[in-house]
């Protein structure tokens, strides 16, 4: 059997690990791209009629089909888009991670978590391939986590300036919902821009979201979705987290989303996958292995070293918890590692006998090479005969650093889909 994590058999060192591990697989598999695309868009080849979420297009009523992506599920979803579509896709523009050839869709590899001037080239293009659209084009738009850096057009700042905004935020553990608040009103794409860049063009936005809650306009910060924030809410989180002194900034010139109606008429926004497939395949595997199974939450926030002991300790015998979510780091320390990794660091000491946790990232990078880290009462044993400090290592927010010593990290590779984090905390 083929392992979505790849050291899958050198961490199931014990029944109870190799249970947990299954589980978290199963949740790596229920959010495949391509999978999802095929279960959201249906094409009848005869009758040239395009299904999307029960919304019906028939193709003969445009000129042109036009597919754009980005974000770190792009280059999947359009693939898959284009063997269900074929040559009715005349042209099309991807910004991801991943290399690869489309044909007729011009492929862009972006860097990522921060962006640099490849992201913002590539979303020139971009914007040029749409900037002509009419009415007579539909744009099948895939939008997913990661599409904030590499979708990006920075509003009166340099590139760097931004990144300097970006990282301030990210340091002092802003939300995702703070982080893209910010970044709609700092861009000319995010926030419902590129909507707007479209118009009067058909849309269908595919959204594979890795924002807790599933909010469609927080997603790669909403390109495609009207935005509910204004200017005044990213100048209340830049002025929260002291940002303009922070990054030396004299001022931060904020703009305006677009609130005009017209600019979403003919635009369709569909949720394609989210961390509720992942949970809910999480929920089948352990109740097949014979446990009990309970939701700490499908949207779980808040600081990483408070959760992970939070989780542990509401862990109960016979039960599998779980839970989807994205949690912040307060990075206070110089070491290397990932919110999952610190999260799962910090649930160490609170751990007992025959429990286990395992912290992934969706995407499988976890700020590092890893997706995560699994740990239970023999990792404090080992990391102790070792001579390691685990709080130590917690308070320096290496994390990563530990778990390499220990043996405990969790290596998928970039799984190309993105669906936030999710755990599974299993107590016999």
């Amino acid at each position: 059997m083929e392992h979505v994590i790849k050291n899958f058999d050198l961490l199931a060192v014990s029944p109870l690990r190799r249970q947990a591990l299954r589980i978290v697989e199963a949740g790596f598999a229920a959010i495949d791209t391509k999978t999802a695309v095929n279960r959201t868009v249906k094409y009848n080849q005869q009758k040239e009629i395009l299904k999307v979420d029960g919304k019906s297009y028939p193709l003969a009523d445009f000129e042109r089909a036009i597919c754009v992506g980005f974000g770190k599920a792009a280059f999947n979803a359009v693939s898959e888009l284009q063997n269900i579509l074929g040559d009715k896709i005349k042209c099309g523009f991807v910004i991801d991670l991943k290399e690869g050839n489309l044909g007729n869709i011009t492929c862009k590899i972006g860097t990522h978590p921060y962006p640099t001037k490849i992201n913002i080239d590539a979303t020139k293009e971009l914007v040029a391939m749409l900037s002509n659209c009419s009415e007579k084009d539909l744009v099948l738009c895939v939008v997913s986590g990661g599409g904030s850096a590499l979708l990006c057009s920075p509003h009166d700042m340099s590139c760097e300036q931004e990144v300097s905004i970006i990282a301030a935020l990210t340091v002092k553990g802003a939300s995702i919902q703070e982080l893209n608040t910010v970044r709609k009103h700092i861009s000319t794409v995010k926030g419902g821009n590129l909507a707007k860049m479209m118009y009067p063009a058909s849309c269908i936005s595919l959204i594979f979201s890795d924002v807790p809650g599933d909010d469609l306009g927080m997603v790669a910060s909403g390109p495609t979705v009207m935005d509910k924030t204004f200017m005044k809410d990213a100048a209340v989180v830049l002025k929260k987290y002291n940002v303009l002194e922070i990054c030396e900034l004299p001022s931060c010139n904020l703009t305006e989303t677009p609130k005009e109606p017209k600019y979403f008429e003919k635009v369709q926004n569909v949720l394609a996958v989210s961390s509720k497939q992942a949970l809910d395949a999480m929920k089948e595997e352990a109740e097949n292995l014979g446990f009990d199974v309970k939701i700490f939450s499908d949207n779980f926030q808040g600081i990483a070293r408070e959760i992970g002991p939070k989780i542990v300790a509401q862990n109960q015998k016979h039960q599998v918890l779980l839970g989807a979510g994205e949690s912040t780091v307060e990075i206070k320390g110089k070491g290397k590692g990932g919110r999952n990794q610190e999260m799962a660091l910090a649930a160490l000491s609170s751990l007992v006998e025959n429990q286990v946790l395992v912290c992934a990232a969706s995407d499988g990078h976890d700020n590092t090479d890893c997706a995560g880290a699994i740990v239970d009462k023999e990792t404090l044993t080992q990391a102790k005969n070792l001579g390691l400090d685990n709080e130590a290592f917690l308070n320096d927010n290496d994390s990563y650093n530990f778990f390499e010593k220990t043996g405990n990290l969790l290596l998928t590779g970039h799984t190309e889909a993105n669906v936030a984090d999710f755990f599974v905390c299993l107590k016999q």
